[in-house]
């Protein structure tokens, strides 16, 4: 139907293989799957990532979109009290998407950059899904007062330079 999108048939098995391989996975833009087959292959791209506490998620139809946390709601850390430490990173990727797909690009754009500086660059706050680390809510505020910030462009070019 589309002759200008170059596609290539590939069985599952040998999809995952080469989704980790670090040569060819940069020559992914788009991976058209059956659900059960996206589900564990989404997981594994977002490992390369960062992980999938860090991965936010879109689906895309022709009338609606819908933007979630790829990770789903972590029943585990409610049931071991740790509810609290869940990282937001992965949500706020996923209204990055959201952002950008209703139009706001350069909403979504500084968002990312923010994301990024926090969690890639300064890491002035750690969250690790524990005790030992910051509640979601103390990371989602360094997040925003980053985004925030009148430097934030140049602090991300600076990052890009270095």
């Amino acid at each position: 139907d589309y002759p200008e999108v170059e596609w290539d048939d590939w069985f599952i098995d040998i999809m995952t293989a080469k989704l980790i391989d670090p040569v060819r996975q940069s020559q992914f833009r788009v991976i058209v799957m059956p659900n059960l087959y996206g589900d564990i292959l989404t997981d594994e791209a977002a490992q390369i990532q960062g992980g999938v506490g860090t991965a936010g998620s879109a689906t895309i139809g022709r009338r609606y979109a819908m933007f979630e946390a790829i990770h789903g709601s972590a029943p585990r850390m409610v049931q071991e009290g740790r509810a609290k430490y869940a990282d937001p990173s992965s949500i706020i990727k996923a209204a990055a998407m959201l952002l950008n797909h209703i139009g706001y690009t350069e909403k979504a754009r500084k968002l990312e950059m923010a994301l990024d500086i926090c969690s890639l660059y300064e890491k002035k706050i750690k969250i690790t899904g524990r005790s030992d680390g910051a509640t979601g809510e103390e990371f989602a505020k360094y997040i925003m007062e980053t985004l925030q910030d009148p430097e934030l462009e140049k602090k991300w070019k600076g990052y890009q330079n270095s």
